[in-house]
């Protein structure tokens, strides 16, 4: 079987499936920062604090350190987790795996990451290369060697061949 067969090709998570589940993380994170970020803001006005120099510019710098620090763990903590994937992409049975297909060690999915973040933030239109490589990888993906895909596809296709399908067919 090669790599642009049919039944290959499903096992991919492609541009609009991975968008969308972005766009369900992305509401996930913005209701956690919004309500983190709300309980920070309160509690120095609670304590009678909030007019110290030190705490104006730590609340005019938490939104900066809440939209840097809790996407990272967010992510990298679903994606090296048992279940493997972000609740977004969990949502349209997508998982994320290294080159022989096991789950990335935390360090992994942080370089993961940052690699997406910063090619984010540089250029949006990064992200559509997704649509145009055979196995459906974003620059992210493609530094860090790391696949998107369906498990109940990928569960099906190593029911069938006698290896591990990322193993061997993802990579050829």
């Amino acid at each position: 079987m090669t790599a642009t067969s049919d039944s290959t090709k499903r096992i991919y998570g492609g541009f609009w499936i991975r968008t969308a589940a972005f766009l369900i993380d992305l509401i996930i994170l913005t209701a956690i920062v919004l309500l983190v970020g709300g309980a920070i803001y309160i509690i120095p006005d609670l304590l009678g604090i909030k007019e110290t120099g030190f705490i104006q510019v730590l609340l005019m710098l938490w939104p900066l350190i809440l939209w840097l620090v809790v996407p990272w763990l967010y992510c990298v903590l679903w994606e090296s987790s048992k279940v493997r994937a972000t609740p977004g992409k969990l949502v349209f049975s997508l998982i994320v795996v290294d080159k022989e297909g096991k789950r990335l060690g935390f360090l992994h999915a942080s370089g993961r990451y940052w690699i997406k973040a910063i090619s984010f933030v540089i250029a949006h239109i990064i992200y559509i290369v997704v649509a145009f490589t055979a196995k459906k990888q974003g620059l992210h993906d493609l530094c860090t060697n790391t696949f998107v895909v369906n498990k109940k596809e990928l569960q099906r296709y190593d029911q069938q061949l006698p290896f591990p399908p990322v193993a061997s067919n993802i990579m050829n």
